[in-house]
């Protein structure tokens, strides 16, 4: 308070504190040994503390400011000796709700906020500056993160096992995810070209089978004329054996009349290798045994099987957010023809599930029906759906 203010303050309650004249004079109609012990007895009663003195009590205590607070009451007590009682009681009761709290920790605060997002690379971070710029606190510190270290382990280590009991309590048909993917062309002017192109990529993990499942197919008209006719069927599981470590097994079926063949088998069965496996990157090699069969259409070249070897690549890169690099590629080698079949895509996701594709595909035959040439080549832009 100002000074006036608190010269205003003494003077109200000093006002407010002053008897009525009459009440100091004994009335003449007692008896002179009556009005003394009256008097006594009246001057020991408490009062009840005066509106405006209490007005005044609780408007310094409304201020927070403990000088005016302690002037007030000093006032109203000298002022009001009858109801120190009262006064002590309300000064009583703001104290116990206005009791001085810590001030709050900086470095915990920080720390903790860290600690919530549950980013361990935030967290290690924030704790390395936190005693970079104070050397006095890194006992507490490394105290807070080694607490915080041992929870996320414990925290991880419940999931994963919650994980582990959900897969091995999943049906076949459960936790199977994949996307699907359509495009389509035309064209009329001088040549008149249709085309269509489907696909579907399915894949399973469980806790030590993964599985693949791929299909495509790829029909296109020009002129009138069938200009191309490919399918694509491939079914691939893997167990762990390790960290990075897999064995494999691969069934496909293909089918390109364009190409002469109408049907081609392959069966195969070998080991791979995780060389990267971060979320970035992955790059998986494999490599076995493998068996093929050929039915050429009629004029195309005579039925063959034979052993073969395979080996093959599956590659992913995370450009951005939002931005995928793949290759597949695989090589069958045989006596009679080596086949290698390679698909380059880069996908771009547009909103939610729905990304848009660009894909280049390959396919190099050794030794091709008369009349085919030995590379085959097909680009693709198609919408994918993921789910």
């Amino acid at each position: 308070m100002r000074q006036s203010a608190r010269l205003a303050a003494a003077s109200l309650l000093m006002t407010a504190a002053i008897p009525p004249a009459h009440a100091s004079v004994p009335d003449p109609a007692l008896p002179s040994l009556v009005v003394p012990l009256t008097a006594g007895l009246l001057e020991e009663l408490p009062r009840p503390l005066p509106d405006p003195v209490r007005a005044m009590i609780d408007a310094a205590l409304a201020s927070g400011e403990r000088k005016d607070i302690e002037i007030v009451v000093s006032l109203a007590k000298a002022t009001n000796p009858k109801s120190v009682g009262e006064i002590e009681a309300i000064l009583a009761a703001w104290q116990a709700q206005h009791e001085s709290k810590p001030e709050p920790d900086p470095i915990r605060q920080m720390l903790a906020a860290a600690m919530a997002t549950r980013k361990d690379g935030d967290v290690e971070a924030v704790g390395a500056l936190a005693k970079k710029t104070n050397p006095e606190r890194i006992a507490d510190i490394d105290a807070m993160l080694v607490d915080y270290r041992a929870k996320r382990t414990a925290e991880k280590k419940a999931a994963t096992e919650a994980a582990r009991a959900k897969l091995a309590a999943a049906k076949f048909w459960q936790n199977w995810k994949g996307e699907g993917q359509i495009g389509a062309s035309q064209s009329s002017g001088n040549t008149s070209s249709t085309g269509l192109s489907l696909g579907l990529a399915l894949n399973r993990k469980g806790i030590d089978w993964d599985q693949r499942f791929r299909a495509q197919a790829d029909y296109q008209r020009t002129g009138g004329s069938t200009s191309m006719e490919r399918y694509l069927v491939e079914y691939e599981p893997q167990i762990k054996v390790s960290d990075r470590a897999f064995a494999y097994g691969l069934g496909r079926w293909e089918r390109d009349r364009i190409l002469g063949f109408g049907n081609r088998w392959n069966a195969s069965a070998g080991m791979g290798y995780k060389v990267i496996a971060n979320k970035a990157m992955t790059l998986n090699l494999k490599a076995g045994p493998a068996w093929r069969e050929t039915d050429y259409l009629p004029g195309r070249g005579q039925n063959e099987s034979e052993l073969t070897g395979l080996a093959g690549l599956d590659f992913g890169w995370n450009l951005s957010p939002t931005l995928r690099l793949t290759q597949t590629a695989s090589t069958i080698v045989g006596q009679h023809n080596s086949v290698t079949s390679s698909l380059t895509a880069l996908n771009a996701k547009l909103t939610g599930a729905l990304s848009a594709r660009f894909s280049y595909s390959a396919d190099i035959d050794t030794r091709p029906p008369p009349g085919i040439e030995k590379v085959d080549t097909l680009t693709r832009f198609t919408l994918v759906y993921g789910f």
